[in-house]
């Protein structure tokens, strides 16, 4: 039986971590239709029990209702195996007839990218490098014939990159073979809003001195969340303005004059309902208005609205 009818808006904000192929429930992979990646972005969650040392008021993970326990369950023969049911179905097309990508143009019916995201930090899972290692031979021994093969993604807050044995890893399965790309987040550049956007467990002191070192020494995309929150002029509401654009402005062209290997800036706002109410979209203007001011940066800013 064919899937209901989907739009590209309606999937775009949908990026539900439930998945479920020819009857079969998928518990650690997921497609997703990304509006960053330009079509399906096949998502890796290494994080089933929700482990994450941020809190994004933006997150549309539920971090009240705990995650599944992990301890015995085989994480990496679970992503190897649904990744390769997913791909087969793709080849034999029955991907797009039973799923809610069907009514997908052509343009958006390809596979961007394998991107370790999911419900919490990647790379603070302990099995995060044994299975992008695995994901990476899966990607460089299957025949691509006919067609491009996706790249390996990871999408971080960089945390688990600080060490720099993870880092000079990290570096290996997803830079040096058959590149890939590492999307970095940074969503507030002084105290105060970082404090209130992230609500990280780390210091906004080791935050950004991490930080420092990740972007000297891999090639990032850098990825930041506009939003506001609540009703203007109420306690407690917050507007995105000079005030959280200037410190990022000032701290990404920092890193950029100290030779920082930074490959695009996206900026972005809220596609996505998150699990906190009273977050609000910002406007494509703001957004478009900033990355005018960024235009002299020597790498693209890329605005989605």
């Amino acid at each position: 039986m064919a899937a209901p009818m989907a739009t590209v808006a309606s999937l775009h904000s949908d990026h539900s971590r439930l998945f479920t192929l020819a009857g079969r429930p998928f518990r650690s992979v997921y497609p997703v239709l990304s509006r960053r990646s330009g079509g399906i972005s096949v998502g890796i969650n290494l994080n089933l029990d929700k482990g994450c040392n941020f809190d994004c008021i933006y997150c549309q993970v539920d971090r009240t209702v705990p995650g599944m326990e992990e301890k015995n369950f085989p994480l990496l023969e679970s992503v190897m195996e649904e990744i390769g049911l997913l791909f087969q179905s793709v080849d034999s097309g029955e991907f797009f007839g039973d799923t809610v990508f069907g009514s997908l143009s052509p343009e958006f019916r390809v596979v961007k990218d394998i991107a370790f995201s999911g419900d919490g930090e990647p790379t603070l899972a302990p099995s995060f490098l044994e299975v992008s290692r695995a994901v990476r031979q899966f990607l460089s021994g299957r025949d691509w014939t006919g067609g491009t093969p996706p790249l390996l993604r990871l999408i971080t807050n960089g945390s688990g990159l600080f060490s720099r044995e993870t880092r000079l890893r990290t570096r290996e399965i997803f830079l040096q073979e058959d590149p890939g790309e590492i999307w970095l987040k940074l969503d507030a550049a002084d105290r105060e809003r970082f404090a209130f956007i992230n609500r990280s467990r780390i210091s906004f002191e080791r935050m950004m001195q991490g930080l420092d070192q990740v972007v000297a020494d891999l090639p990032v995309t850098i990825q930041t969340m506009i939003l506001d929150y609540g009703n203007p002029g109420e306690q407690g509401s917050f507007t995105a303005g000079r005030d959280l654009w200037d410190p990022l402005l000032e701290r990404v062209s920092d890193w950029s004059r100290k030779g920082a290997q930074i490959r695009a800036w996206h900026l972005y706002s809220v596609a996505r309902p998150p699990a906190v109410t009273g977050v609000r979209k910002v406007s494509a203007d703001r957004l478009e208005a900033w990355a005018r001011e960024a235009a002299a940066l020597p790498f693209p800013v890329i605005v989605f609205p």
